[in-house]
């Protein structure tokens, strides 16, 4: 009975997710210039000012599905997982173990913090993903403590779906 509430919750829990990735997500701006000239007092020509926004801080790069893998002690595990991007803050659900992750983008990284439960225990954790210049791929490295993300061995790698 536990086991089949466990599925229940996450399964809601992915809808709700997949839901909100469907009404929130916004579209990718191109890189863009606009020119301003600003006009000055002393008669001089005006100067110009140039502001530009780009692609990569709107783009929702993370969202989506994405098969991935990990690493502990020489063991590997796999599982699919579910990423939903709002702006520079990046959540998602991870099937094996009821896993949830909170991450923050900047560039091509996404570092943040997991969670998981393996039957009644449960353990936390830092990560940090690093994105392909394709956006289908990423690699990664975790911990269970923030002090042993540095120097981990345990890798968490992805492919998107």
């Amino acid at each position: 009975m536990k086991r089949t509430t466990s599925v229940v919750i996450l399964a809601g829990l992915v809808c709700a997710l997949m839901i909100c990735a469907g009404c929130t997500s916004t579209p990718a701006t191109n890189n863009t210039t606009t020119t301003t000239h600003v006009a000055t007092t002393t008669g001089t020509a005006p100067a110009t000012v140039a502001a530009t926004s780009t692609a990569a801080a709107s783009a929702q790069v993370w969202n989506g599905t994405w098969n991935t893998t990990w690493t502990e002690d020489g063991e590997t595990a796999s599982s699919i997982s579910h990423f939903v991007q709002a702006g520079s803050n990046v959540t998602g659900l991870n099937t094996a173990d009821n896993g949830t992750f909170n991450g923050t983008v900047s560039g091509n990284r996404l570092a943040g913090n997991w969670t998981g439960v393996n039957g009644t225990e449960s353990s936390e954790g830092p990560f940090e993903f690093v994105l392909s210049t394709d956006n289908a791929s990423f690699t990664g490295k975790w911990a269970y403590n923030p002090e042993d993300l540095a120097n981990s061995t345990y890798s968490w790698d992805g492919v998107r779906v």
